[in-house]
Parts: structure tokens; sequence; C-alpha cells
């Protein structure tokens, strides 16, 4: 611990950044998971270009997703959606929505369940950047 402390005190004395080793936290746990690549079952990539990406989740009913990372999406309700959204620590939020309901949803990690007895669908609509113009 001190040859470290040291280390960190010496590099900044001269203005240095220190070098860890790239191995302390592979780059797979900071990697985001990908709900297309996580279950290409139920999610499908509609369309994309530079400034959105469009993704579809079609679940039976009583089906569910597994643990993934969403980013902020507004969502679009194709097919009657109720979907138990369950986060790492344990967290549960119910999310209700009728065919053709819109509703902004911030990203984050959670797995999904289609809680209705029917299939359900809903489609995604990712923000990649500012729109800068035409």
């Amino acid at each position: 611990m001190r040859i470290l402390l040291f280390a960190l005190l010496t590099c900044g004395a001269f203005g240095q950044t220190p070098q860890f080793p790239p191995d302390i936290v592979s780059p797979e746990v900071l990697a985001r998971r990908d709900p297309l690549k996580v279950d290409a079952n139920h999610y499908r990539l509609d369309f994309e270009n530079e400034r959105v990406r469009v993704i579809r989740l079609t679940l039976k009913a009583d089906e569910a997703v597994p643990m993934h990372d969403d980013v902020d999406a507004m969502a679009v309700c194709i097919q009657e959606c109720h979907l138990r959204f369950t986060e790492p620590a344990g967290r549960i939020q119910d999310v209700h929505m009728e065919t053709g309901e819109t509703r902004w949803l911030w990203g984050d990690t959670h797995s999904a369940k289609n809680l209705n007895t029917q299939p359900m669908e809903m489609v995604f609509i990712e923000m990649k950047a500012a729109n800068k113009g035409r």
C-alpha cells in the first residue's frame, strides 16, 4: 500500500499519469450489455443510422429477457405492454402501456418480463447524437 501511494505521489509531482496494468478491470466488465447481443431471440434491429437505432422487443406471455443495459429511448407500445423491470439490486418497476402509447424510458440495467397473458411488442427508438443541422 505504501509503495502504491509513493508511486502515485511521485508521478503527480512530475506531472505524469501513473500507468496501471490494463487487466485490473477487463474491458468485458465495462462493456455495455447490448440487448441485441444479450437476447437476439426477443430483440430485433429494425433501423439504424448515425443518429438513431430502432430495436423491437417481442415477448410471448410470461417470457423474459435477461439482464442488459438500455440507453435512454422513446418506447412505443405496438401490442399491449405490461412489463416488469428488475434491476440488479432487486428493485422492481412495473410498466403498463396501452397499444399505441409512447413513453420516454431512461437508460438503466435491468431484466424484463412480460406480465401479460398475451404476447407483447414494443419498439425502442434510441438517440445516438444531437441533431446538428441537415
